[in-house]
C-alpha cells in the first residue's frame, strides 16, 4: 500500500473531467479496490465501495472528489484562445495568469490571458471578472478544435510540491486530501477487521450543489454516515474561532445542522486512541456534504471530521500530511466496532 503522501499527490494530479468516468474516479477506484469486497458507480458518477458487505451496522465514510475549475464556453477564431466559465467555487483573484490544463480529448497545458498593467485602464487592483479571461494553449484556431470542445474543463495545473517542515502545497488538496483520508481508513479497515457493514463514498458534485450526495444517503440510508472534508487552518487574517492550527490533527465539527452525540462520540474515539483533535463549531449549516447526507430519506445520523487546509480554493493549498492521517486514525477507530 502506497503512503498517504503518494495516494494524496495521485488523486491531486488526476483530471476531473466532469464526466461519469473521470480520471480521478479512475484513480480513486484503482487505489481503493484492494481492499474493497464489491465497487459500484451510480448514473450521477458517484464512486461506491463496499469494504465489508455484511455486518451489525451500516456506516458510510465519506469524501468528495470532484474539484473546482472552469469550463470552456467559446473559442476566439483570430487567436485560437478559450473563453471560460467557473465550475464550482473558483477564486477569481488567482486567475489572471495562472497555470491551467485543459481536459479535452488530450491535455493541454496553458495559461490564462493577463492584460500588462500598462495597457490597463480603470483600477488596476480590481479583479478580473471571468469574462475578460481567456485561455492561451500556443496553438491556432484551427489547430485547437482538434483537441478542445465547448463544455471540456479547465483546472489549475499546480502539482504538488514539498515545502519544509513536511508540509505540502498545490492544487486541489480539497478534497483529494479528505478522499486519502477515507482510503487510508479502508485499508486499516481491512487489515484489522471490522463488526459492521462499512462502505466508502466519493462523491461528485459537492462544488456545484452537493446532488452526488443526496443521491447516494438517500440510497444507502446508512445508520452513521462519517463525512471528511477540508476546513480553515490557522493564518494572518482568518479568525481563530473559525480555524485550526496544521499539525493540530481532526476537526471534529459541531453544528446545529448535525446530531451533536456523534460529534461527541467521535471525540471520545479521538481521546481513547490518542488520535490529536480540536473542535470546529459552526453556527448553522457546514457547507459540506454532511448538510444532505443528514437530510437524506428518513434521516441520518452524520460527523463531520476536516482536515486543516491553507490557502483553500487557489493552486496553493497547503497541509500538512500528519492531519490526514489523523483523520484517518480516527475514520478507522469509528467505524471498526467493538
Amino acid at each position: 500500500m502506497m503512503e498517504t503522501k503518494e495516494i494524496l499527490k495521485r488523486i491531486c494530479e488526476a483530471p476531473y473531467e466532469h464526466t461519469f468516468d473521470s480520471k480521478t474516479h479512475k484513480t480513486i477506484e484503482e487505489i481503493i479496490s484492494p481492499f474493497c469486497e464489491k465497487i459500484e458507480t451510480d448514473a450521477l458518477g458517484n464512486l461506491i465501495c463496499h469494504i465489508t458487505e455484511e455486518g451489525e451496522k451500516s456506516i458510510v465514510l465519506s469524501a468528495h472528489m470532484d474539484k473546482i475549475g472552469m469550463v470552456v464556453t467559446g473559442i476566439d477564431k483570430a487567436t485560437g484562445m478559450l473563453k471560460i466559465d467557473k465550475a464550482g467555487g473558483i477564486d477569481l483573484r488567482t486567475l489572471a495568469a495562472a497555470r491551467v490544463k485543459v481536459i479535452g480529448s488530450k491535455v493541454l497545458f496553458g495559461c490564462i490571458s493577463s492584460t500588462p498593467p500598462h495597457l490597463t485602464s480603470g483600477d488596476r487592483n480590481k479583479v478580473s471578472s471571468i469574462d475578460s479571461l481567456f485561455v492561451d494553449c500556443g496553438l491556432s484556431y484551427d489547430e485547437i478544435i482538434k483537441y478542445v470542445s465547448l463544455g471540456d474543463t479547465v483546472e489549475y495545473h499546480s502539482p504538488i510540491t514539498e515545502l519544509l517542515g513536511g508540509r505540502l502545497t498545490g492544487a486541489y488538496m480539497d478534497n483529494s486530501a479528505g478522499c486519502a483520508a477515507v482510503i487510508k481508513a479502508a485499508q486499516m479497515l481491512k487489515n484489522a477487521g471490522t463488526k459492521n457493514k462499512v462502505t466508502a463514498v466519493f462523491t461528485t458534485r459537492e462544488e456545484i450543489g452537493k446532488q452526488g450526495a443526496t443521491a447516494v444517503f438517500t440510497r444507502l440510508q446508512p445508520d452513521l454516515a462519517l463525512i471528511t472534508d477540508v476546513s480553515f487552518a490557522c493564518a494572518p487574517g482568518i479568525p481563530k474561532e473559525s480555524s485550526s492550527p496544521l499539525l493540530s490533527g481532526a476537526m471534529i465539527c459541531i453544528s446545529p445542522i448535525l446530531q451533536k452525540e456523534v460529534a461527541l462520540k467521535l471525540i471520545e474515539e479521538a481521546e481513547k486512541n490518542a488520535v490529536p483533535y480540536t473542535v470546529e463549531v459552526m453556527g448553522s449549516r457546514t457547507a459540506t456534504d454532511s448538510d444532505v447526507a443528514v437530510n437524506a430519506g428518513t434521516g441520518i445520523k452524520t460527523g463531520l471530521v476536516s482536515i486543516p487546509l491553507l490557502n483553500m480554493h487557489t493552486p496553493v493549498e497547503t497541509l500538512d500530511i500528519k492531519d490526514v492521517d489523523a483523520v484517518a486514525q480516527l475514520l478507522f477507530n469509528a467505524s471498526k466496532g467493538g
